[in-house]
């Protein structure tokens, strides 16, 4: 597998509008987060394109620099990658110049720091477990064994009708 090419923010918008004049489509944007992956820069916006016509499809790794990461939006380009990029800025805080609304799509607004960063806390959210009731059902064919529903069954394990003797 080789390694990924990155691509500057302003590049990209320029990249962007050339692209969707030779027909490509946006097929999916998402962020990552780099960090313990040797790369010279932590955040990226990675866009799928697909060419219907031609049957291509192709990757391109948008670096996110700056503090806080950054990328060009290509919403008015491409009006899917509205919501893709506010999930990618709710997840991962990468903002993405020119949104028309960047807001939180998938989190609370009072929600604190972007879940899906490496260096997001782990069980930041404490889980309640609470114990079910046991529900013990004695209708025909309700019971684990056929012994203890008191049903008739045949070799498969079928019930069978009332005064047949089990096979």
């Amino acid at each position: 597998m080789s390694e990924p090419s990155w691509i500057g923010g302003p590049e990209w918008l320029e990249m962007a509008k050339g692209l969707r004049n030779e027909r490509w489509q946006l097929a999916d944007l998402c962020g990552l987060d780099g960090r313990d992956l040797g790369f010279d820069h932590r955040f990226e916006a990675v866009i799928q394109l697909v060419n219907y016509e031609t049957k291509e499809r192709r990757t391109i790794h948008v670096r996110a620099e700056g503090e806080p990461p950054s990328v060009p939006s290509v919403a008015e380009i491409w009006p899917t990658a509205n919501f893709m990029e506010r999930e990618a800025y709710d997840l991962f805080g990468i903002e993405f110049e020119g949104h028309p609304n960047l807001t939180r799509i998938l989190m609370p607004d009072e929600w604190e720091g972007h879940p899906l960063r490496k260096d997001y806390g782990v069980g930041k959210v404490a889980v309640e477990f609470i114990p079910q009731p046991f529900i013990q059902v004695d209708a025909p064919g309700q019971s684990p064994g056929s012994t203890e529903s008191k049903v008739q069954v045949d070799a498969l394990g079928q019930a069978k009708p009332n005064g047949s003797e089990p096979s």
